[in-house]
């Protein structure tokens, strides 16, 4: 599993003022835009590949957790993508949140894996949360995440589960989501960065049961 929403462009030890400065005028800038749209893509949908290629390597240079190491190049975006594409179909589910009914820029993606083994049809996995680093505090991750969510109860899934860096941001958008913590594995991934570190273990479950 691997599922990562990115730390936060303003650094840690911004001065306060300059933060909620960059807080304020993050949530004018939303107040003028248009709503954001979550579409679900099929293999067909081959142009938005270029725009989930810059999201994910905007994502990984970012710092989030996503199974690649900074510098992501462009080639190896787009080769992961493909095969993300290759996989769409009735297990496995590409979510993404765009503005302008799905006509404007791409701000977001995630996956849902549903687990085809017999014993498992109850369960999905969330796989690769992302926000662009340009969208963040719009709630984009919670509409993406949302999505899922209705998707898997419609599927007959019941229970989601995924791994975050463990005491991250990423952790805290999820609980704060609904989500709780079933464990921590030490030294379970690398950062982007190539730095060992823990993996919560989280799980949510859904009506339907």
């Amino acid at each position: 599993m691997h599922v990562a929403y990115s730390p936060s462009a303003v650094p840690a030890r911004a001065p306060r003022a300059l933060t909620a400065l960059a807080r304020d005028s993050g949530a004018q800038t939303s107040l003028r835009r248009t709503p954001v749209k979550v579409l679900k893509l099929n293999s067909r949908d081959l142009q938005w590949l270029p725009a989930l290629a810059d999201l994910l390597i905007d994502s990984v240079h970012q710092g989030a957790s996503l199974g690649f190491l900074a510098p992501l190049s462009r080639y190896a975006a787009l080769d992961y993508w493909h095969g993300v594409y290759a996989k769409l179909g009735q297990h496995h589910s590409l979510w993404i949140a765009s503005e302008d009914e799905g006509h404007g820029p791409l701000q977001g993606a995630v996956q849902l894996s549903l687990c085809p083994q017999a014993n498992a049809h109850h369960r999905g996995e969330v796989q690769r949360l992302m926000v662009h680093s340009h969208e963040r505090g719009r709630g984009i991750a919670s509409q993406l995440m949302s999505r899922v969510e209705c998707e898997a109860i419609s599927q007959g899934r019941h229970l989601l589960v995924l791994d975050a860096p463990a005491d991250s941001q990423a952790e805290a958008v999820y609980q704060h989501l609904g989500w709780q913590r079933a464990g921590e594995i030490p030294d379970y991934m690398s950062c982007a960065e190539g730095r060992l570190h823990s993996s919560a273990l989280m799980y949510k479950r859904l009506p339907g049961r």
